[in-house]
């Protein structure tokens, strides 16, 4: 007889993992895949990752329930879309089909007032009030917003870069750590290189890393760019708290960009502690375990 399991997913920009489990926990799975934002590589592929993903986490076990929390789904319109892909994919389990900031919320407190912060190739600030209703600030997409994001810190790289090369700008070791990374050797082979790659948002947001890098040999220039994403973090932290509650609260933050970015999360403390953010700092390397968490109550 076939283990039945409760499968989690915490989809994004970058990456995608699965999380399964039977009903008592012993035994367990995970799945990987790529991007599963439906506004960074399409519909189509987005689903090819999401059921990589979940297979390989089910590894041969029924599924009873299904929580999909999606970056680029926090619209009824985008969310119905996937449980229509869903219930056809996947049609005899329970479904919930919800946001990357719900699943991160549910990680950080199953219950009760709760913040939240991602802050990955995009960045957007979540909050649940004591009556279960949902706040937000940012996560309105390159174009429109995901300040501090690693794809506005990328961006705001090659800007510095460029300016330094029409001297317009201070010189910066951003140039040659940028460089290096994309084997070219001048400046004005960025433009195509960029402009001219498959997924060029993915691309700019990778280069997050290498202005953490280049902070920590006290360049200046990025250091300027951290601070300036950090307090842009803050604020949308600050003006979710302000709807959620007075008081000390959890923040549950996850996003690779600020969990493996030293300076950029001490700066964001710092930020928090300016404005006034009165917090507890939760880092959640998983959300995919709070997509299991809601995934467990559809039974």
């Amino acid at each position: 007889m076939k283990r039945r399991a409760v499968v989690g997913v915490d989809g994004g920009g970058t990456k995608t993992l699965a999380l399964a489990a039977t009903f008592d926990g012993q035994w367990q799975g995970r799945g990987a895949a790529g991007a599963s934002n439906l506004h960074s590589v399409g519909f189509n592929a987005a689903c090819a990752a999401l059921e990589q993903a979940i297979l390989a986490a089910l590894d041969g076990a029924e599924l009873a329930a299904l929580c999909l929390g999606l970056a680029g789904a926090g619209r009824p319109e985008e969310a119905a879309q996937f449980a229509a892909w869903a219930q056809v994919k996947f049609p005899n389990s329970a479904l919930k089909v919800t946001s990357d900031a719900e699943i991160l919320l549910a990680a950080g407190a199953p219950v009760g007032p709760v913040l939240a912060l991602i802050c990955g190739t995009g960045s957007i600030a979540y909050g649940r009030t004591g009556r279960g209703e949902l706040v937000r600030a940012g996560g309105w997409g390159y174009l429109f917003g995901d300040e501090g994001s690693g794809f506005a810190i990328g961006a705001a790289a090659l800007r510095a870069v460029m300016q330094a090369y029409d001297g317009r700008g201070p010189e910066t070791r951003l140039t040659g750590l940028i460089l290096a990374q994309r084997g070219l050797d001048r400046v004005s082979d960025l433009v195509q290189n960029i402009y001219g790659n498959a997924s060029p948002r993915a691309e700019i947001a990778g280069l997050a890393e290498l202005v953490e890098t280049a902070a920590a040999q006290a360049d200046e220039v990025a250091l300027t760019i951290l601070t300036h994403a950090a307090l842009e973090l803050a604020e949308m932290t600050r003006v979710v708290q302000r709807q959620v509650g007075e008081g000390l609260l959890p923040l549950a933050v996850t996003g690779g960009v600020i969990l493996r970015g030293a300076i950029l999360a001490g700066a964001f403390r710092q930020a928090c502690a300016r404005l006034g953010v009165n917090c507890e700092i939760l880092e959640v390397a998983e959300p995919a375990r709070g997509a299991l968490g809601l995934a467990r109550a559809l039974l």
